[in-house]
């Protein structure tokens, strides 16, 4: 496999361990799996890349997660949702693969540095959201989440408002997720940017992630989420302040 030809052993053992410890996050919290996946990838596999492979390993992953939460799955909204994200998950993953590198780090530092104080301003309030308003908060959410990883976390708060919570909001994100990350495949696939070999990383990785969903699901139901979703927050900080440092290197 062209992957494993690239990488030697650390790496190898090092791309498993991420793959399998954002997977345990992503189905204990319900969010940021892809994200986490991505900020940990991007200095092994590069910028540019890291999209597309992430892409193909959450496939995998999600089948997995949907798998695990299936009994939970609230489909009436999880169908909402998807059906009105779609065109702007087409569109983002367009413009994904037309921008530079440079301007893909930029935009992936900008996204990453305004979740946490985004996150923790919209959870300080009490919304009350019906379908309509599941549908219309879809519509940024495609079009945001085709260019970058974890765009879910914006939902967030619209699905707690609509009264989905713990595993019936994790079972709505894996499920929207498996059909957000196999419409990007697709996108990236008809264009140059995903070749046979970066499919064959995204699967080895996928295939990593898996056992992530049984030890989130078992934590999810067990202890509480808090400490993760500090750990959480420091880990994306982390990755703006990385992905920013990429971005000087290409406009300077």
């Amino acid at each position: 496999m062209p992957f494993l030809d690239q990488l030697d052993p650390q790496s190898l053992v090092l791309v498993a361990v991420i793959a399998y410890g954002t997977a345990v996050f992503h189905s204990v919290g319900g969010f940021a799996g892809g994200l986490l996946l991505t900020i940990g990838l991007a200095p092994i596999l590069g910028v540019k890349e890291t999209i597309p492979i992430a892409a193909v390993a959450l496939v995998v992953s999600n089948i997995t997660r949907v798998g695990v939460f299936r009994r939970a799955i609230p489909w009436r909204e999880t169908i909402a949702i998807f059906t009105a994200a779609l065109p702007g998950i087409i569109l983002g993953a367009i413009l994904y693969v037309k921008m530079p590198v440079h301007n893909v780090a930029l935009v992936l530092s900008l996204f990453l540095i305004i979740t946490v104080p985004l996150r923790r301003y919209v959870t300080k309030h009490d919304f009350k959201v019906d379908l309509n308003g599941l549908r219309l908060v879809a519509v940024p959410f495609g079009l945001i989440s085709g260019t970058v990883m974890g765009a879910g976390m914006m939902l967030g708060p619209f699905l707690l408002g609509a009264g989905i919570v713990g595993e019936h909001l994790v079972a709505l994100i894996a499920t929207l997720g498996l059909g957000l990350n196999i419409t990007k495949t697709a996108v990236f696939g008809i264009s140059p940017l995903l070749d046979v070999a970066m499919v064959s990383k995204g699967l080895l990785i996928g295939l990593c992630t898996m056992p992530g969903a049984f030890t989130g699901r078992w934590i999810v139901t067990n202890t509480s989420i808090r400490i993760h979703t500090l750990f959480m927050e420091g880990l994306i900080l982390c990755g703006a302040m990385y992905f920013l440092w990429k971005a000087g290197q290409g406009l300077f």
